[in-house]
Order: C-alpha cells, then sequence, then structure tokens
C-alpha cells in the first residue's frame, strides 16, 4: 500500500517540476514592424522623405503602443507604385540590456523617450 502512495507522490512531483519550470517569464519581448507609406504623385526628393518620416513614425507609435521602447531601424526603401516602406526591430527594456553592458552609449534623448 506504500508502494502506490510514493509512486503517486513521485509523479506529482514530477509534474508540479514541470509546471514551475515552463512557467518562468520571457526573457525578452520583440517584433518585426512594417510600415508603408504613400507617396505623392509628383514623387519629388521631400515627397519622399515625408513618406518616410510618416512611416517611420507609425512604426515607432506601433512599437511604443506594444510596449518596447527599443527601436532599431532595419530598413528603408521605395518601392514604385507602392510608396516607402520601413521596417524597423522593436524590444523591450530587458533585452537590451546584455546588449547595452557590453558598448556603453551616451543618451541623446530623455530615458523615456524610444530609442533608434
Amino acid at each position: 500500500m506504500a508502494r502506490p502512495m510514493m509512486m503517486g507522490l513521485a509523479m506529482g512531483a514530477v509534474m508540479l517540476g514541470a509546471v514551475i519550470g515552463s512557467a518562468a517569464p520571457a526573457r525578452a519581448a520583440m517584433a518585426a514592424i512594417t510600415t508603408v507609406a504613400p507617396v505623392a504623385d509628383d514623387a519629388t526628393e521631400d515627397g519622399v522623405k515625408a513618406a518616410a518620416a510618416s512611416a517611420l513614425g507609425r512604426a515607432v507609435r506601433g512599437a511604443q503602443a506594444m510596449g518596447l521602447g527599443d527601436v532599431m531601424l532595419k530598413s528603408i526603401r521605395m518601392v514604385p507604385g507602392t510608396g516607402v516602406v520601413v521596417e524597423i526591430v522593436a524590444s523591450d527594456a530587458a533585452s537590451s540590456l546584455d546588449e547595452s553592458a557590453a558598448a556603453p552609449e551616451t543618451p541623446l534623448a530623455s530615458p523615456g523617450a524610444p530609442r533608434i
């Protein structure tokens, strides 16, 4: 009778360990964000710059809405017939801690502002 009880306790301990081990918090949150902004029909240099600024601004606001404060610009390109396409990779502050310890940087903006 003691043997089935010991088996039950052992199985319970294994299951509890599996549940506790898998409930560990994630290390970092990341997102790849792509935005597109149309360019005016004339497609002048100023029009392309304005579209790029608009697309980048929307991408950064999207990252902020997800709680991701660190932003890295991946690419900006002009796609004829589509507009300016901006790609960023955003992460939360926890993921950048490892990188910032390796290479200290001088802050250019306020501490609450997203880093690009």
